[in-house]
């Protein structure tokens, strides 16, 4: 462990939730958190059996047989197991997927990585490669939704003689809640609220470059503030009760203040089994929709569970990362993937903050 960390676990039996109903932490609201004036009062609960649209009112699942969700969870696997970047899209002018644009814009990037390769832009490598484009199956869930495009880069680095892949993307949009464009301009944009980058930092910035000056589109980093991990760790946590195997322990890391030294973050690890416990309490399990008091009344309760064992308050730090058997992801948009099975459902979460930070641009 580095210094000036702390990693503390805990499995306990913890207190009982309603203990701190009455102590909500006022913390977790949309005010003091994002810039973006609002966060929904209720979403879904992922699950690996995709749902009926609408996250702000009750759905019901459909069933999906063991045959189709096995051959689904096989062509995202790719997905898992993957430090992506997460970066949040205007919609792209004049973008299309068909075959011969996908191949036009593989030919563009490849010329693009090449003037850049010349410039000594790759300091770590000398990269050479060829770009393709073409259509990623198994990400498409609805009639909004556009056709995931994957985006990558192959070749030799350095005095390599092997082609590699040295940049891997992906554009999506999962269960899009209906189209945000306007009729005037929707025939001219398509619109993928999600970018997912793996590869340097050099190479990334030419793919991000390259788009925005092709597509006149804005693309950012997509961060998320606490309360949206707030979010996160309690609707990951809650679908915990929909898998069969061992599970990996609940992480949230917290990041100290700057004015104690010596210390730079908390790292807080509660078994799954008991995070679960926890979350049944506070949630009726009958519904796949949960409140942001149930969010809050869970992270309390954590958090008031670490105080009573080490009496340090948690709710004066800010959460940082949280890591689940489902998924690790940072505030500064770093995500790893760990379940096949809820690629879809991790990532049509993203879509939905996304096109929420849009919606009120």
């Amino acid at each position: 462990m580095a210094p000036g960390e702390t990693s503390t676990s805990t499995n306990r039996c913890m207190t009982t939730p309603q203990t701190f109903k009455s102590r909500l932490s006022h913390r977790f609201t949309p005010k003091r958190f994002t810039p973006y004036g609002r966060t929904p009062q209720s979403r879904r609960i992922s699950t690996a059996v995709p749902t009926t649209r609408g996250r702000r009112k009750n759905v019901h699942t459909r069933t999906k047989s063991r045959s189709d969700s096995s051959s689904e969870a096989e062509d995202l696997k790719g997905f898992t197991n993957v430090t992506w970047r997460v970066y949040k899209l205007s919609p792209l002018y004049k973008f299309s997927s068909a075959p011969k644009d996908l191949k036009r814009y593989g030919q563009l990037l490849s010329s693009c990585v090449e003037a850049a390769n010349q410039k000594g832009l790759f300091v770590e490598n000398n990269v050479s490669g060829k770009a393709l484009f073409c259509v990623q199956e198994g990400l498409k869930k609805t009639a909004d939704d556009p056709d995931a495009i994957q985006i990558l880069v192959k070749g030799k680095k350095g005095l390599g003689t092997v082609d590699t892949v040295i940049l891997t993307a992906t554009l999506c949009g999962v269960e899009m809640e209906g189209d945000l464009l306007v009729p005037d301009v929707k025939g001219h944009f398509t619109y993928y609220p999600v970018l997912l980058v793996k590869s340097t930092v050099a190479m990334t910035d030419v793919l991000i470059t390259w788009l925005m000056r092709h597509f006149d589109c804005k693309i950012s980093p997509l961060v998320f503030p606490p309360v949206y991990m707030a979010w996160m760790i309690a609707m990951w946590s809650g679908a915990l009760a929909n898998t069969n195997r061992k599970n990996k322990p609940v992480e949230l890391v917290y990041q100290v203040p700057s004015e104690c030294e010596g210390i730079k973050k908390i790292t807080y690890t509660i078994e799954a089994a008991d995070c679960l416990r926890v979350w049944n309490s506070i949630h009726d399990s009958k519904s796949d929709m949960f409140t942001e008091e149930e969010m809050s009344t869970f992270i309390s309760s954590l958090e008031e569970h670490f105080y009573s064992l080490f009496r340090v308050k948690l709710n004066a730090m800010q959460l940082s990362c949280v890591g689940t058997s489902l998924c690790y992801i940072g505030r500064d948009g770093i995500l790893k993937i760990y379940s096949a099975e809820h690629v879809s459902c991790i990532l049509r979460h993203l879509t939905e903050l996304s096109m929420e930070h849009f919606s009120l641009v």
